[in-house]
Formats: C-alpha cells, sequence, structure tokens
C-alpha cells in the first residue's frame, strides 16, 4: 500500500475513532454473553394510542415482564429471550413475541380452551395454564393483522413526509422503526421490488408479513406502508396487492422512448405519423401547444412553454407510458371498487437522462386527462444518485430544478416528490427538506443492508473477509445491472487491514459501492455440496446481535432524517428516563 493510501486511512480511522471504538467495545461487552432479554423503550407521550407514556406504567410493565420471563421458564420450549412490547392481553389470552433455540415464536397463552379456539398455528404445551408456540409465518401474519389492526399496512397518503425503509434481509425493521418514532414521519416498512425479492430468496407475502411481525414486536401503531416497488406488469402488480401491499410503485423504464428526445427533425416527424393515432395527436396538441404554464413559489418562479417540436417528442417520449400507466390505476382501483385505499407511486428515475421540469409537466397532464390521480412521482434527477454514496453533481443545480418539480407537483396534484437510491445522500437532504412544499417520500434499501455488513466487520473479522473477497470476484458482473463509479484501486486490501480497521470499509465510496452491488451473489453462493457460503452465518450473527444492529440502524436512519430537517416529535419524558432506551 502507498504511503499516501496509509496516511488516507489512519486520518479516516482517527475521524471515526469515537464512534468506530465506542460501538466496538459495547458490543464486545457481549460477545460472551449474548442478550437474553431485551427491556422496552419507556413509551413516547401523545403520539400514539398505543404508547401511554406513564413513568409508573413502565415501572410496572418491567415489574410484570420480570414476572413473565420467569413464569414461561416453566415450559420445556428452551426460552432464551423475550420482547416485551409485543406483550399485550386481548380476549383473555396474553399475546407476545419470544426467542427459542428455533428462532423468533410467538406466544398465546391462558386458559386451555381459548387457547386451543385461538385462529393462530402452532404446538401447545398445557401446564397449569396453555401455552401455544406459533410459527412468524405469513399464514399467522394474517391471523395477526385481523386480531391487532394496527399490524396491517395502510395508505400513507395524508402523510406530508414517509420515508421507505427497504428490509432486504427481513430483520431490519424494529430498528427503522424505533428511528422513526422519534420523527414526525410515517414510513413504509415493507419495500422490496422484484429483483430484490429474486436476489433475496423473498416473496411479497413474505416482505409484508416479516413487517407485520416487526411492527407488532415494537408496538408501533403510528401506522405504516408497505410498497411493491419498481413493478413492470399486470402481474406484478396482483402478486404485490395480493400480498397486502398499501402502495404500488409503478416502473416505467421499460415503456419510455427515450430515443425521442435526440430524434433528427424529419426522423422526429416521421415516427411520429407512424407511432401516434391521429385522435391522440389531436388531443396532446390542443393540450400543450404553443401554451405557456407559469409557476410560483416562495423560493422562486419559472415558466414552460411547449411548440411543435417539444410536444411531438415528449409525446413519442411518453405515450406507451401513459397508455400502460391509466391501464395499471384501472387495474388496481377496479379490485377496491374504485377507492384509492392503495398508493400509487410513478417511476421514471431508471432512464438514461435527467427528467427534466417540461418532462415532469407533459406527463402528469397527460395522465390527468385521461383520470389518472397519482400520489407520488420519481424523477431522474439531475447529478448522480448512485448507490450507497452522497450526491454528485452542482448542489445549486439540484436545487433549482428540485424545487421547479416540487411546484410542478404542488400545482397538478399535490402529490410527492419521490427520491430513489436516497440512502447517504446527506449533501442533498437539506434543499430535499426545505423545498419540499407538496411532500417528500424517501426510499432507502440498500443502506440497511451495509450496516449488516457493518456489524459482521464488528463482530466476526473473518467472515467479513470472507464475504469482502467474494463481492471482489463478483464486481465484474453486478455492476452491468447499477451505475456506478467505483474503482476497486481506491480499496484498501485486506491483508494489510488489521480486524479492528474492518469496519473503516463502510465509511468508503468504493467499497460501501462495491458490498451493495454484491449483496445478491453474496446471500446465494454456494458451495460444491449445495450449502450457502455466508447466508446462514450472516443470519445467525445478526439473531445473535440483533439489539445491536438495531441500534446501528436507529442511528443511521435517524442520520436520514435528522439531515432532511424532519421535525422530532415531543416527549414529555425526562432525560435520564429516556436514556433508558435500547437497555437490556
Amino acid at each position: 500500500m502507498s504511503s499516501n493510501r496509509i496516511l488516507s486511512l489512519k486520518l479516516t480511522v482517527r475521524r471515526s475513532e469515537a464512534i468506530i471504538w465506542g460501538v466496538y467495545r459495547e458490543i464486545s461487552e457481549r460477545v460472551e454473553k449474548p442478550p437474553i432479554t431485551c427491556l422496552p423503550a419507556p413509551p413516547s407521550v401523545g403520539t400514539g394510542a398505543g404508547r401511554q407514556g406513564l413513568r409508573k406504567d413502565y415501572t410496572d410493565r418491567m415489574t410484570n415482564h420480570q414476572d413473565l420471563f420467569q413464569s414461561l421458564e416453566g415450559f420445556p420450549i428452551g426460552l432464551q429471550k423475550t420482547y416485551p412490547k409485543s406483550f399485550t392481553f386481548k380476549n383473555g389470552l396474553t399475546y407476545g413475541l419470544i426467542r427459542t433455540a428455533e428462532g423468533k415464536k410467538l406466544i398465546v397463552w391462558g386458559e386451555s380452551d381459548p387457547v386451543l379456539a385461538d385462529p393462530f398455528q402452532g404446538k401447545c404445551y398445557p401446564h397449569t395454564t396453555t401455552l401455544k408456540i406459533c410459527d412468524l409465518s405469513p399464514q399467522n401474519a394474517n391471523c395477526l393483522t385481523e386480531l391487532f389492526p394496527f399490524t396491517k399496512p395502510v395508505s400513507l397518503r395524508e402523510h406530508k413526509t414517509t420515508i421507505g425503509t427497504g428490509d432486504r434481509l427481513g430483520m431490519a425493521t424494529p430498528g427503522h422503526i424505533r428511528a422513526v418514532e422519534k420523527f414526525r414521519v410515517r414510513p413504509v416498512l415493507a419495500q422490496q421490488s422484484v429483483r430484490e425479492n429474486t436476489q433475496t430468496g423473498r416473496s411479497f407475502e413474505e416482505v409484508v408479513s416479516d413487517a407485520a411481525w416487526a411492527v407488532f414486536q415494537e408496538n408501533y401503531q403510528d401506522g405504516y406502508g408497505a410498497d411493491g416497488d419498481h413493478l413492470k406488469s399486470l402481474q406484478e402488480i396482483k402478486d404485490a396487492l395480493h400480498a397486502g401491499v398499501s402502495m404500488i410503485t409503478l416502473d416505467l423504464s421499460e415503456k419510455l422512448n427515450p430515443e425521442a428526445s435526440d430524434y433528427p427533425k424529419e426522423q422526429l416527424e416521421r415516427h411520429f405519423k407512424e407511432e401516434i393515432d391521429e385522435g391522440d395527436a389531436e388531443v396532446f396538441l390542443h393540450l400543450f401547444l404553443d401554451k405557456e404554464f407559469r409557476f410560483r413559489g416562495h423560493h422562486g418562479e419559472f415558466s414552460i412553454h411547449f411548440d411543435k417540436e417539444s410536444a411531438k417528442r415528449n409525446i413519442l417520449l411518453f405515450h406507451r407510458a401513459i397508455d400502460f400507466t391509466e391501464e395499471a390505476y384501472q387495474f388496481i382501483f377496479s379490485r377496491f371498487g374504485n377507492r384509492r385505499v392503495v398508493d400509487f407511486e410513478i417511476s421514471v428515475d431508471e432512464t438514461p437522462f435527467p427528467t427534466t421540469p417540461e418532462n415532469h409537466l407533459f406527463f402528469i397532464i397527460a395522465l390527468s386527462q385521461r383520470g389518472v390521480k397519482i400520489d407520488a412521482l420519481a424523477p431522474r434527477f439531475i447529478g448522480e444518485f448512485q448507490k450507497a454514496i452522497d450526491y454528485r453533481g452542482d448542489l445549486e443545480d439540484f436545487r433549482k430544478q428540485f424545487y421547479q418539480h416540487v411546484l410542478i407537483a404542488k400545482d397538478y396534484g399535490n402529490y410527492k416528490i419521490s427520491i430513489h437510491s436516497g440512502s447517504d445522500k446527506f449533501s442533498a437532504f437539506p434543499p430535499m427538506g426545505e423545498l419540499a412544499e407538496g411532500g417528500l417520500h424517501l426510499k432507502t434499501a440498500g443502506t440497511s443492508w451495509l450496516e449488516a455488513v457493518r456489524l459482521i466487520a464488528f463482530v466476526s473479522p473473518s467472515l467479513y473477509r470472507e464475504m469482502h473477497r467474494w463481492a471482489l470476484s463478483k464486481f465484474g458482473e453486478a455492476s452491468k445491472l447499477y451505475h456506478v463509479t467505483t474503482d476497486l484501486n481506491r480499496i484498501p486490501k485486506l491483508e494489510e487491514l488489521q480486524d479492528q480497521h474492518l469496519p473503516i470499509l463502510l465509511d468508503q465510496n468504493d467499497s460501501r459501492q462495491l458490498l451493495h452491488i454484491t449483496y445478491g451473489y453474496l446471500l446465494n453462493a454456494k458451495d460444491e455440496s449445495g450449502n450457502y457460503l455466508f447466508k446462514d452465518r450472516l443470519y445467525q450473527i445478526l439473531s445473535i446481535y440483533e439489539e445491536d444492529y438495531w441500534s446501528f440502524l436507529e442511528r443511521h436512519i435517524g442520520n436520514h432524517l435528522n439531515s432532511l430537517g424532519v421535525e422530532k416529535r415531543d416527549s414529555e419524558l425526562d432525560p435520564e428516563f429516556i436514556s433508558g432506551q435500547g437497555s437490556e
């Protein structure tokens, strides 16, 4: 390693030393003795019907929890841990989540007859009372959402600021909840695409189910969304709706014609005549030709004018996307008696060029003319929104164009501007939060995976080294699926790093992108016998150190919301009492 790179790494270590070593010592204290119980955080006052916020109630629950744990130890279930915030008494029975040697389970506990009649499927243990142990399956999740409606995804249309926290592993959501509980924001906790589900081996049913169980575990009663992300066909939409999602993100990347923006005039006229129906052409040109659209807001004003050429280019760019959006919209809402119970987002961010305000305005007016109402639009912004790293580009240019998108959205439906690949764009977050008058939806996913890898680097350096080397071997294949500017030569060599320095790699841009885009290869890698090389060990470690993983996520997602300027919730609990959150 060159002297300059060694110096750079040493400086990075020094800058991160306080955080890294503080967390490292905190985790190390639990290496020999993993946590047995997890005491709940004191609930916040006035932020939901399920959180009363009284000190006496909190103390009583702690006392009851200790009694509960001792009582459960009388059953032959191999009890390892309980999740006290999940415990509740309903219809004469006690419900709650525990961990055994076989994993996380739901218990149903009470007199024999009511337990046996309860709809959850599981194994019963008769004693002076009867205990039923149930898997956290999608089937049992259906029972959960019926019995506890707050665990069912809902529309978040009426909430101005929302954040998608994609949980690729199905283990991150409690950390996401602990972060968002501190802010005036609503989360979309279940957010996965077909591509992500293929990479992780999960289904939409499992994604929604895992989120519901996490909501129950954390007793989060403020409402959350579930997003079938980047769906490209009616069949994918149908599958996601069947699983219970409350939001559909329609990906139009395969329905757009980006070449229309660069057609020479003669070719433009030929394609327009060949591809566009005369009746449609007449309607489109009537809507836009020689019209000027003015926009004004607190941070500036601008206007957009369509001449014949610009109108025709936009028609050719969007006409198939408009038809498909109308078809998808009618398909979705006809399933619910034309009630708008599902949020509808449009994604045009995966295109080879930025979405101009002119493109945005043309598209939304054309959709409105077809009777299509959307709840969010994800443009492709100027600059670069690469995976896992900060925004790259001129922030003043971004700020100006972002605000133009905001004003169009505000005037033509008051829908949200959605930020895709929104993880870690810390330099761009302040203008987003400041300017998003009509609403903002921020999508994250891969950053939570990287926090899992960060934990692996802390507690299992040998596994991290194996994963890092495998990622390097698969980078060439993975980079074909993503736009990244990763330079592998800038990543410090593993053999030149001591174990305690490995977590620093999760703060280095090239290494972050390497580990981000190869997640599917890491999760699916198998040896000659068909055994997973990394997946089983990864899940095992995340289970043992789940509280640490959730703490990482709580801090990291909280940093996103802080940078966006999202208002924090009020708390009437004194600081000393609040400091007990997350303790064991």
